[in-house]
């Protein structure tokens, strides 16, 4: 075809596709770049067919905002046409300024999902919200403390600039043929052509459904399938959960397929429900003369970034522990648990109110459950009981309105950064910015506190204990001495960040559980030790290492559930190889700590009941196997945490988590209107 490129429509239509394809070559040459950062290079060599795959759906993944931002601008292009005396010289200002901020947009989105991924090696998803609803200043500061801001400013205006630059000269309004024939025949078959490119690529196919983030899944390498995903792609998805689940009238039990709330509950618990709901979740801890006895106080850390993933490296050389290393080989320590969420509200929500977390629904402390009292909530029997309950946090309550959601917890005392610090004036005026940073309280003051009102306390004592120092920017006391971190080759190319942040982010890990295990130390050495139970949990785990694979899901997401009771209190005999997850733990702990006390049993008490690991990723496992990404897995080694994909299916283990949510959802809302469990159940059936 002859055409003439001197007209406007032509040249400008051939200089959009143009930008187009060099646009997707720089996306593609960006998955390259992800690849090598965050990708274990051994593991894609021997997967080379399955990358080159992943690369190829990753362009077709590319092609799809592309699509959806030239598409307004093509349109207009062949309208004017039809009138280009009047229109193509706004219609050029118009594109110009059209795609400069969408291609801004586009780049930035890359640059978000890289940096996300780098922290959680995960795409963009729900928890990318948090940026918006977290404390955006400490986020901003963090960033600014752990990475080259001003370098990567730079770089990126550089290129902002200069994308401008290219696409200002490529719709330049110089030498035009703006003579156009009422009927040219080419027009209609350059405009057609066009429009069935821009379909093709914003569908991804021309098959009945378009192309989706679930067709990534083409390796049984768990980074392959991360290679072709991109920035646009997970944020759409995650915005459509958050559409689809945030409304709070999305109907669990119907769409999980139970035909009443029975068999969610018989799914989920094993045994036949006990006439109405409220009965069928009540239960009651057996008589403990030694408990009612002790009323010990009970302790519960919930660690920042806690996970477990290296502790088994732990060494002389490369010592993560510190003092906490004696208290995990003398104590009880459950390996094989996961917390409810990989972000810290979702999490520590669950952990006080001892729920499993709904996938996709808005976090408790910030949905329409804000202020609605939950006789779920951990502190509840032991108020009951005439202790005295503590919630304490290293940061700002008002940190994703967490102060307002345990206020209406009723808890007797909530305890923040400027509540401690007005506690302990003393340390606070001799330290000055010293006790801490933007995100909070470092962890020693914080447990100087905890050990203040735990001996000068006159009755029995519950202290909910969330802490800070180990999160971005992996800072601690300048008083603080380090001990080894020395890294070996093979972990130091398993790094996602470069060595000195990977440093930064193992001292921070260090210092977290060292200081933990001095307190111990110090709780077990004195009065207390007799008297005080402790147990430590992690939020989520920790973001670091490349290469982790579908085999070693579990072992990605899991923290550790520990816990110290004097030698009167403790279990006769229990598994330690137990499953389970958040909603277990004050279940758990009730049956260590107090006598005939009923409670609301959404969890396992993992001392005496068959346990469920369960993450919001999807994951769930017992010692039978486990199922994520829609498929099952056995256990390869259960002490390794290394799984196999299995042909068959694991019973159970699906529909138990799926008839807990269900029955968890149905729990809230009858809560939340005040009605009785089994008229909301009865609404949604």
């Amino acid at each position: 075809m002859n055409l003439n490129f001197k007209n406007f429509y032509f040249r400008w239509t051939k200089n959009l596709f143009i930008l187009f394809f060099i646009s997707a070559l720089f996306m593609t040459l960006a998955r390259v770049g992800f690849t090598i950062v965050f990708g274990d290079h051994q593991s894609l060599l021997m997967n080379i067919k399955s990358v080159r795959e992943a690369f190829l759906l990753g362009f077709r993944y590319d092609l799809m905002p592309l699509a959806y931002i030239n598409l307004l601008p093509f349109l207009l292009l062949n309208l004017t046409y039809l009138i280009p005396k009047a229109g193509y010289q706004f219609l050029r200002k118009f594109i110009i300024f059209f795609l400069t901020v969408f291609y801004f947009a586009l780049a930035w989105l890359y640059v978000c999902d890289y940096g996300f991924y780098s922290y959680f090696q995960d795409h963009l998803n729900i928890l990318f919200f948090g940026l918006f609803e977290d404390d955006t200043v400490a986020v901003i500061i963090s960033i600014w403390k752990n990475y080259n801001v001003v370098l990567w400013a730079i770089l990126l205006v550089l290129v902002h600039y200069f994308s401008y630059r290219i696409i200002k000269f490529m719709f330049s309004p110089y030498d035009f043929d703006l003579k156009v024939k009422r009927f040219d025949w080419k027009m209609p078959v350059f405009f057609l052509s066009g429009l069935v490119f821009i379909a093709f690529a914003g569908r991804g196919n021309f098959t009945r459904l378009p192309l989706s983030i679930e067709d990534a899944h083409i390796s049984n390498v768990d980074f392959i399938n991360k290679i072709s995903i991109n920035g646009p792609i997970s944020l759409n998805r995650a915005m459509k959960i958050r559409k689809t689940f945030g409304k709070g009238d999305y109907d669990y039990l119907k769409n999980f397929g139970f035909k009443n709330w029975e068999e969610a509950f018989h799914a989920s618990f094993n045994h036949k429900s006990n006439g109405t709901i409220l009965n069928s979740l009540t239960a009651t801890t057996p008589k403990n003369e030694r408990a009612r006895e002790i009323k010990p106080h009970v302790v519960l850390l919930v660690m920042e970034s806690f996970g477990s993933y290296w502790n088994d490296r732990n060494s002389e050389d490369f010592n993560l522990l510190g003092d906490l290393k004696e208290h995990f080989d003398d104590d009880i320590l459950f390996k094989n648990f996961l917390p409810a969420e990989n972000g810290t509200i979702g999490s520590i929500v669950s952990v006080t109110t001892s729920q499993i977390i709904r996938p996709g629904a808005r976090f408790l402390s910030e949905s329409e459950f804000m202020k609605t009292y939950l006789k779920s909530s951990g502190h509840v029997p032991y108020k009951e009981q005439g202790y005295e309950t503590h919630f304490v946090y290293g940061g700002k309550l008002g940190w994703r309105d967490l102060g307002k959601f345990l206020t209406a917890q009723k808890y007797d005392h909530l305890w923040g950064a400027d509540e401690i610090k007005e506690a302990i004036p003393e340390l606070n005026n001799l330290l000055g910015e010293n006790l801490g940073n933007e995100w909070g309280i470092f962890d020693e003051y914080l447990y100087t506190f905890l050990e203040e009102k735990l001996k000068t306390a006159d009755q029995p004592q519950l202290f909910v204990v969330l802490t800070t120092s180990n999160h971005p920017p992996f800072e601690v006391p300048k008083t603080y001495k380090a001990l080894p971190l020395k890294m070996n080759e093979e972990m130091e190319n398993r790094m996602t960040v470069s060595s000195e942040l990977a440093f930064l982010r193992f001292r921070g890990l260090q210092y977290s559980n060292h200081k933990a295990g001095e307190f111990l130390t110090r709780i077990k050495k004195s009065a207390l030790g007799g008297r005080t139970v402790v147990s430590i949990t992690g939020d989520h785990s920790y973001w670091v290492a490349k290469g982790v694979g579908s085999d070693e899901e579990f072992k990605r997401y899991a923290v550790p559930f520990y816990i110290y009771a004097p030698e009167a209190l403790k279990p006769k005999s229990f598994d330690k190889n137990n499953f389970g997850s958040h909603e277990d733990i004050f279940p758990s702990l009730y049956h260590l700590t107090l006598s005939e006390q009923k409670y609301v049993k959404l969890g396992e008490n993992l001392f005496a009941e068959e346990g469920f690991a369960m993450n919001s990723s999807g994951i769930v496992a017992n010692k039978k196997g486990a199922f994520h990404h829609g498929k099952f897995w056995k256990w390869k080694s259960r002490k390794k945490q290394i799984l196999e994909e299995s042909a068959e299916e694991i019973p159970g283990i699906v529909p138990h988590r799926q008839g807990l949510i269900s029955i968890t959802d149905l729990y809230l809302k009858s809560e939340k209107n005040g009605k009785p469990l089994d008229e909301v159940a009865d609404r949604q059936e």
